[in-house]
């Protein structure tokens, strides 16, 4: 039993803010019907890695889901979703500003077919008049939020963050809003309309650097991987490979010193204090980056764990994900996938002393759900050949539906 199990869930949405968010929701325990167009989400079709005609882009963030295909521009389509939210406790969307209200699946219709709805909406940029309608994804957004300004080398171009920020993060307060909307509807019986958008979020996700900005008035720079405030914090050159390490006050510098084998530039005149660090970054990171150019990435690391240095390794992914950490965690389970075979999904990284936090099945091929939704809606077989036979939805033939299965 999940935290959320219960709790029925309505996914209009492509691409990956919504869908990362109900992700999260499947893994702990909601059950979450993904409304799919008949062509099918978006990002079914987006990027180069497909097997058979299934994308391994959907299926990274889209498991645990039932996926119903339905046209919601047709009347009949329109009223099954409606059937749909009249028992829902959640709905998220990610359409830009007003499409749900013209497909007649707003939130003040909604409200009034089911009151105790929470209806999550997700835009790029709200509903500010001059940015409404603009498109907008997590590329544009990384630009905008200030992101790419202050990612890359000192006085190099601007650069995309390597995962997309902008998306996740909005996906992350998503969940926590749905879940403490939930919460307030225990108190009150009624739900609500919670509102992000991805420009607020990157605001937000400033921090630090706002904290910088309002300190002296400029916007901070790009400073490649070392910090804008700490010297020395930042990745260091092996002779195998890179590490980051770090000394964030003074008397951590000196323990730094011992770890790499040079106490004497504790008390360098240069480099005694945080402040005279900062002021000399340039020379003490060239002098450094030579230290441990002469010794493996292993070598180090044994070095600064020894003395409780701040450190880590810099991993690529496929270190990370077969790391003895991450398979100590559990984040990578396994699904049995119609065509992908045995295929690796990552688990929301919550752990509960009481409740289970489990993926519930694998990412749905589309339409795959159809027929089952429609039976507990209480359609006969004959009508819903019908309904697909019109146009008004789209499912898999009755032999290639299943129940996925799960393993760690």
């Amino acid at each position: 039993m999940g935290p959320l199990t219960g709790i029925k869930v309505i996914e209009i949405a492509h691409w990956l803010v919504a869908p990362y968010c109900g992700n999260m929701l499947s893994d702990l325990g909601a059950e979450v019907v993904k409304l799919e167009p008949l062509e099918g989400d978006q990002v079914r079709s987006s990027g180069n890695s497909f097997k058979d005609g299934e994308s391994y882009l959907f299926a990274a963030y889209n498991h645990g889901k039932q996926s119903m295909a339905l046209n919601l521009k047709d009347e009949d389509g329109l009223a099954l979703a409606l059937e749909l939210c009249a028992d829902a406790d959640v709905l998220i969307e990610n359409y830009r500003p007003g499409t749900c209200d013209r497909l007649g699946l707003g939130y003040e219709a909604l409200k009034r077919l089911n009151p105790r709805l929470v209806y999550c909406s997700i835009s790029a940029f709200g509903d500010t008049p001059d940015y409404v309608r603009r498109p907008g994804m997590d590329p544009i957004i990384q630009g905008m939020g200030g992101v790419m300004s202050m990612t890359g080398e000192p006085g190099g171009a601007p650069l995309l963050a390597g995962v997309p920020v902008a998306d996740n993060s909005t996906a992350y307060m998503a969940f926590g809003a749905i879940c403490a909307a939930l919460y307030a509807r225990e108190r009150t019986g009624q739900g609500e309309r919670v509102q992000l958008n991805l420009i607020d979020t990157m605001v937000f996700n400033l921090s630090t650097r706002f904290g910088q900005y309002v300190a002296s008035g400029q916007s901070p720079t790009s400073m490649g991987s070392q910090h804008a405030e700490v010297v020395p914090y930042q990745a260091f050159p092996t002779a195998d490979g890179w590490l980051m390490a770090g000394a964030q006050t003074d008397q951590a510098w000196t323990v730094f010193c011992e770890a790499i084998g040079e106490p004497e530039l504790a008390d360098h005149p240069d480099y005694r204090t945080r402040t005279l660090r900062l002021a000399h970054r340039e020379a003490l990171t060239a002098r450094l980056n030579d230290v441990f150019r002469c010794r493996p990435t292993a070598y180090w690391c044994e070095a600064l764990e020894r003395h409780q240095v701040l450190h880590g390794p810099i991993w690529d992914v496929d270190t990370l994900v077969n790391s003895d950490l991450v398979r100590d965690h559990d984040l990578i389970q396994k699904v049995e996938h119609a065509v992908f075979g045995e295929l690796p999904v990552i688990r929301t990284p919550i752990t509960y002393s009481d409740s289970e936090v489990q993926v519930q099945s694998p990412p749905p091929m589309l339409g795959e759900h159809t027929r089952a939704i429609l039976r507990r809606l209480g359609r006969t077989e004959q009508a819903i050949e019908e309904l697909i036979a019109r146009g008004v939805v789209r499912a898999l033939d009755k032999a290639e539906e299943r129940a996925g299965s799960v393993t760690s």
